[in-house]
């Protein structure tokens, strides 16, 4: 039985919460499916049962199954990575039936979400770092190519987000880590003769690879969305390319 906070929304103000509950998902990283299943969930309870949703990596389509219905349609531009987020927002959608939040304290709680500030650079760069350090590690490196890694990742990282408000696109991101990752793990090697440059960039390239892009690629698959698995194996396989050119052009310019 729906609760009387729910039925207390009328319908435009639950299809406001639950469009937005679906661009929180979506900017976060979620499968397309996990999006759709959300918005219609939540949408269901509030008695709208034909409302129908089209989701893509890159755009959010919602549309009433009737002739006299409506359709809304949110545009992302930027997505990113962020697990925690994906996961409030699905502990929302899953005791949604047993709300206790008016309309705008549910706004509010969204909002808050929506316009969360990212985290500190300090944090990303230093994770990265230890990251493919530890990667380094368990490829069977030594101290000097756990630094060498750790430097090489935090490094590329960092100069990543200090250009992160230009918002390049993420092609050319991958492709300038690998750039610097490349010509930090190099200069490394040329202090510390005997390190092992495939350690320390194999270490160092595993935080900018899109394994979370790849694998809902795949998981979309699964779910019957073949536009969105095309969509996302293939965003991944490219920005994979970029992270392969970028270090192929640093070393064909070292040792021509």
């Amino acid at each position: 039985m729906t609760c009387e906070k729910i039925m207390a929304m009328t319908k435009e103000q639950v299809l406001e919460i639950a469009i937005t509950a679906g661009k929180i998902l979506l900017c976060s990283g979620a499968e397309t499916y996990r999006v759709e299943d959300t918005i219609v969930r939540m949408c269901n309870l509030r008695g709208m049962d034909t409302v129908s949703v089209f989701c893509t990596p890159s755009v959010i389509i919602v549309s009433n199954e009737v002739a006299s219905g409506f359709t809304c349609m949110y545009r992302v531009n930027r997505r990113g990575t962020d697990l925690g987020l994906i996961s409030e927002i699905n502990k929302l959608a899953f005791s949604f039936y047993d709300w206790q939040y008016d309309y705008e304290e549910t706004m509010n709680i969204l909002r808050e979400k929506l316009e969360r500030p990212p985290r500190p650079y300090y944090v990303e760069t230093i994770s990265s770092g230890l990251a493919a350090a530890c990667f380094a590690v368990v490829l069977g490196g030594d101290v000097y190519e756990f630094i060498g890694a750790f430097f090489a990742a935090a490094i590329a990282m960092l100069v990543l987000k200090q250009i992160s408000p230009f918002r390049p696109s993420s092609f050319w991101e991958t492709t300038l880590a690998g750039v610097i990752l490349c010509a930090v793990a190099l200069i490394f090697q040329k202090i510390i003769p005997g390190n092992s440059m495939e350690k320390m960039t194999v270490g160092a390239i595993m935080p900018f690879l899109p394994g979370v892009a790849f694998t809902n690629g795949l998981r979309d698959y699964m779910a019957g969305d073949l536009m969105s698995g095309n969509t996302r194996v293939s965003e991944a396989l490219l920005l994979v390319g970029g992270l392969a050119i970028g270090m192929a052009a640093v070393l064909g310019i070292w040792h021509a």
